[in-house]
């Protein structure tokens, strides 16, 4: 029989590898570099569970080993529906992804996978510690007429970021706990609203401060990570923590609530079966019919397919950009620097980050210093917030040549020569006005501009 200690080893191995992947990707070591996000929040949910087993002898990995692998799963399908609804809203976007089509595919999994059990993680850890143990809540009774009227402010909330995205965009994230908490209530699954009519809105406010934190922290990763996310939300998008808008985490706390909400409704089709304590064993002799297993894997194998296309399409804007697709080297140049172990222009910039580093670059590749500087200023700009080989060429093409060159520019003129380029049509991904804006944003922040 295994002990405690060997079942709780998890614990450790998570703080030592998030230790391991912080150091590493500071340094630009890889696989570190590339999968930073995903291996922080990976070693954060090993190191939240252990706890939480640690104080109660009971957790999520450890003793309901089943359900987590299951919510991995769902994690990924729910958080590639929001994906699906950014096509709609474009409020945020990748850049510097990988380039192979499988590489991606499998990052897209570790790390949608990871939203689910870290919001649930976090906020069984704080219903652990006693948070909101007597919180008070006013009296409710859930009526036919409350019933009518969460499931119309619900389709409103849903419907209105697709159909008039610039302005109602944050209604999305309140959308699901209008328009399926009444179905779980009804159903006598899983509830906030059941919870309430009892006197406790405790899960409600253990949600909202998981949401919270969460949100801090995927912002935090997000911001050191190589392989990013990058927001372009209207009217909000000035003053900022991290890469978010600071208005904007006030979407993490009802977005952690939503979750809660759409996994409930999932566990209706499950015989109410679910990630927490009390509902996870219940019902033990009852099984899904296996023709529903079936079609559900077929239709949620079909979104995948469907969805990761479109994210490839539509949200990814720019991938590391290997040496070859940077036109300002000469073949013998590229061969030359490939000889230091170097294959990616943000691995020549930064390998070039001080001038030490640069007279060491200097000597190894017999150029002289001029010319290294032109490289080096080139590749900084087309290194920049994500731009990417392409939209650099573009830039090229109008005279801009150098970040210095770009915190000059203006962001709805810049666009406009932009568009006007032969070349325009040409590219995979042309600019956005809202990514040109980004750009010109950073190229001042970095010159002082």
């Amino acid at each position: 029989m295994i002990t405690p200690r060997k079942q709780n080893v998890h614990g450790i191995i998570g703080a030592l590898f998030l230790i391991l992947a912080q150091v590493m990707m500071l340094n630009h070591v890889e696989p570190f570099l590339s999968w930073f996000y995903a291996l922080a929040w990976w070693s954060y949910i090993l190191i939240i569970d252990s706890i939480v087993y640690r104080l109660k002898g009971n957790s999520l990995i450890v003793n309901r080993t089943r359900e987590f692998f299951l919510m991995i799963v769902w994690s990924f399908t729910i958080w590639l529906f929001f994906e699906m609804v950014n096509l709609v809203m474009r409020n945020w976007y990748y850049i510097n992804v990988p380039t192979g089509r499988l590489v991606r595919f499998v990052g897209y999994g570790v790390s949608y996978g990871t939203v689910l059990p870290g919001i649930f993680e976090t906020t069984e850890l704080l219903e652990t510690l006693g948070l909101f143990r007597k919180a008070p809540a006013p009296p409710f009774r859930m009526s036919r007429r409350w019933f009518v009227i969460f499931l119309m402010i619900g389709g409103l909330f849903l419907i209105l970021p697709l159909v008039v995205p610039r302005y109602t965009f944050p209604l999305i994230w309140g959308s699901f706990i209008f328009l399926l908490e009444p179905i779980n209530y009804r159903w006598g699954g899983k509830s906030l609203l059941a919870g309430w009519e009892r006197g406790s809105l405790r899960k409600f406010y253990l949600l909202l401060v998981a949401g919270l934190i969460c949100g801090f922290v995927w912002e935090f990763w997000n911001f050191w990570a190589r392989t990013k996310w990058v927001y372009t939300v209207p009217f909000f998008d000035e003053l900022k923590l991290f890469e978010m808008p600071v208005l904007g985490f006030f979407g993490f706390p009802p977005f952690a609530v939503e979750c809660y909400i759409i996994y409930n409704f999932v566990s209706l089709w499950r015989h109410k079966r679910g990630w927490e304590a009390d509902v996870f064993a219940i019902h033990p002799g009852r099984k899904t019919r296996l023709s529903l297993k079936v079609v559900t894997a077929v239709c949620l194998v079909l979104f995948y397919v469907i969805s990761t296309n479109a994210i490839d399409r539509h949200t990814i804007r720019s991938t590391v950009i290997p040496l070859d697709e940077f036109p300002p080297l000469a073949a013998a140049e590229r061969e030359k620097i490939r000889e230091l172990g170097i294959e990616t222009v943000d691995e020549l910039v930064w390998r070039t980050r001080t001038p030490e580093a640069t007279k060491r670059m200097l000597a190894r590749l017999q150029l002289t210093p001029d010319r290294l500087a032109d490289v080096i200023r080139q590749a900084v700009l087309a290194d920049l917030k994500g731009l990417g080989a392409d939209r650099f060429v573009l830039l090229k093409k109008i005279g801009v040549d150098s970040v210095a060159g770009l915190a000059k520019e203006m962001p709805e003129e810049l666009y406009e020569k932009l568009g006007n380029l032969e070349e325009w049509g040409a590219i995979a991904r042309p600019p956005t006005r809202a990514e040109v804006k980004i750009w010109i944003r950073e190229a001042r922040r970095r010159t002082g501009g």
